[in-house]
């Protein structure tokens, strides 16, 4: 039974298609649907009311003394519901129904099982494809070709076979005009027109999806060029005021060593600024290097690491012990270089804030995967109050692993330190320019 008699379908779309080949080998026999605890669902399907009324209608008799002589009850099923009644009733279902169906704004359709062929659509479907219901109806997706990938279609099949059901999956089809469609998809098996069918409930995600990939876009544009500036200052550092320094240092040593009738005290000064000097000319150079790890960029991860952790024991005087197994050829510089800054920001917080006396590094790399851990024995904090994300490391070192597909945690409590973890799944990272 159609919902709307407005668009009549065309004899072409109403012409039986048979199953191709793949669909076949997908489906099998619809006898061999898996067995579900609850009933098919009933949509605009009569069999339930007409099997209510023939049960109602039944002949019945009942005693009405005790000579044992038995009364036919004619009027069991006018007691209870005419049989004009159950008509409305089920009309009135049918109606109630085919409303909801069509004013839900979430796209709907109804799929027979056997064939994956069209038997029902909503107007928001009509809306978010560009397909009208006639050139829809007795049609297959494929047919319309709304999938841009028939292996995800038939992953998502092959699960609703599975497993009766399909809940909040991601699937991407192709409008009518060739526009893209984002949408989250569920569906159901049930019962319409007295036939397995799929219903099936997408959510157009395609505005949200775009609007995520356009933040994504303009994070990773904002950390390249902060990489490229930081960059640029720390060759500024090293090559141009670091160098002055030394120069500068060199010099006033040498006038110093050239002044012979200057006092002790006055000596003792000169050495003194030389001494001043030399410290802030590697206080420079550390900078520079936080800035832009050389390291890192000509000899790899594991030796940026391990040299990083060396610095940071050194200026803090805390424990830093490091341990890097594994493998790290062939990483990408856009990976490399998010789990170095990571690193860093994890010790700049527990220089800032933790108290620690030791911090433990541990990272492991896969050729599938990469595991870096960072835990101290600091005072701790507790993760999930408004004053720990107030600060911005926690959501750099988060934005930076979510662009590269990453996963990052935190674990915290007060006297027990801190824990943090980054995960990266190198098979699924999508490399990226980062200067």
């Amino acid at each position: 039974m159609s919902f709307r008699n407005d668009s009549p379908v065309t004899s072409a779309a109403c012409e039986p298609i048979h199953p191709s080949k793949a669909d076949s080998k997908i489906f099998g026999s619809i006898r061999d649907l898996p067995k579900r605890s609850s009933s098919a669902m009933y949509l605009i399907n009569p069999a339930p009311w007409q099997n209510a009324r023939g049960r109602l209608l039944e002949p019945c008799h009942l005693t009405i003394d005790g000579s044992g002589a038995r009364v036919p009850l004619v009027s069991r099923f006018n007691a209870m519901l005419d049989e004009e009644e159950m008509e409305r009733d089920l009309h009135q279902a049918r109606e109630n129904f085919a409303t909801i169906f069509q004013a839900s704004p979430a796209i709907l359709c109804i799929l027979r099982l056997n064939g994956l062929e069209y038997l029902e659509i909503n107007k928001a479907y009509e809306q978010h494809t560009g397909y009208s219901r006639s050139e829809v109806l007795g049609k297959t997706s494929l047919r319309l070709g709304l999938w841009r990938k028939a292996e995800d279609r038939k992953r998502m099949i092959c699960s609703v076979l599975a497993k009766g059901r399909l809940r909040g999956r991601q699937a991407v089809f192709q409008t009518k005009t060739g526009e893209p469609l984002i949408t989250f998809l569920s569906a159901e098996i049930i019962e319409f027109g007295g036939e397995p069918s799929v219903l099936v409930i997408g959510e157009d995600i395609t505005m949200c999806r775009q609007a995520e990939e356009a933040r994504m876009d303009l994070a990773q544009r904002l950390i390249n060029a902060q990489e490229a500036e930081r960059t640029r200052v720390a060759r500024e550092l090293h090559d141009n005021i670091g160098h002055s320094l030394a120069m500068f240092t060199i010099e006033l040593d040498r006038t110093r060593m050239a002044m012979t009738d200057l006092s002790p005290d006055n000596d003792a000064r000169f050495a003194n600024l030389c001494v001043k000097l030399k410290t802030l000319g590697r206080d420079v150079g550390n900078l520079s290097h936080q800035l832009h790890s050389s390291e890192l960029e000509l000899l790899g991860l594991a030796v940026a690491v391990k040299a990083l952790c060396r610095e940071f024991a050194d200026q803090y005087r805390v424990q830093a012990h490091c341990k890097c197994t594994g493998s790290f050829d062939n990483l990408s510089g856009e990976v490399s270089l998010c789990l170095f800054r990571v690193l860093q920001e994890a010790l700049r917080n527990v220089a800032k804030h933790s108290r620690a006396t030791k911090v433990d590094i541990e990272m492991h790399g896969t050729p599938k995967s990469l595991h870096l851990c960072i835990s101290d024995d600091g005072v701790g904090f507790v993760s999930n109050t408004s004053e720990s994300r107030t600060g911005l490391g926690l959501v750099s070192m988060r934005e930076r692993l979510h662009l590269i597909g990453g996963k990052f945690l935190i674990h915290s409590k007060p006297g027990c330190g801190t824990r943090v973890e980054a995960t990266v799944n190198l098979s699924q990272t999508n490399p990226a320019s980062v200067s």
